[in-house]
């Protein structure tokens, strides 16, 4: 089984951030269970090219595309290329003004795109990813997005992520929410703890599914 590791955090390399420290424990879990293949994409490391979609290059002709355009294009096979030999995909992602980050939302672009993931027909879209494809989302956020009523209207990002990969075929998506860091009356290290413990169970029981 192939499996793809997406990381998010603007701070790529910092190692105090609840993000980045999951997205280790959750490496480390996966290769203690077999899973060997684990291909890392760091969205914010500088030397990640991520293209930014001005248009659907993808479906240009090369001559009429511009020489950074080119080289674009051909990045996004490479990322195009890399999501669809993946059998499973951990995405580790802090909430950003209450929706993804903005590289994640540059990297969509560059999957979802007509004719390759998914399709049009007269009144609807069809998926044309591999419908088993298991995603989790690892997501960290200061407030509570599923508890206080405020927020629960501007829960854009799991409704984004779920939205998205729909479109692609895929529904068999895991969210795992680490809620609420920034909450005087929470203590944040027992959520970092619970966030930890509840990881590693969803391992375990992604590795019984899927380990043959």
């Amino acid at each position: 089984m192939k499996i793809l590791q997406i990381m998010c955090h603007p701070d790529y390399n910092g190692e105090h951030r609840v993000s980045n420290i999951l997205a280790k424990i959750g490496e480390e879990k996966l290769v203690e269970k077999g899973f060997s293949s684990v291909e890392k994409i760091n969205l914010y490391d500088p030397s990640v090219h991520i293209p930014v979609m001005d248009k659907f290059m993808f479906n240009y002709e090369e001559e009429k595309l511009t020489e950074k355009e080119q080289h674009d294009k051909i990045r996004q096979k490479e990322i195009l290329n890399q999501w669809k030999s993946t059998d499973a995909v951990f995405i580790y992602m802090p909430l950003h003004n209450f929706n993804v980050v903005s590289k994640f939302k540059d990297y969509i672009d560059n999957i979802v795109i007509v004719n390759e993931t998914f399709k049009c027909e007269v009144e609807s879209l069809i998926g044309l990813d591999d419908s088993d494809k298991q995603i989790t989302f690892v997501i960290t956020s200061g407030g509570e997005f599923d508890k206080h009523i405020q927020y629960t209207n501007l829960d854009f990002a799991v409704q984004y992520v779920r939205g998205i990969f729909g479109v692609l075929g895929i529904d068999k998506i895991k969210v795992l929410r680490v809620e609420g860091l920034d909450l005087a009356f929470n203590d944040k290290e027992q959520i970092v703890k619970k966030a930890i413990v509840d990881l590693k169970a969803w391992i375990e029981e992604f590795s019984r599914k899927n380990k043959k």
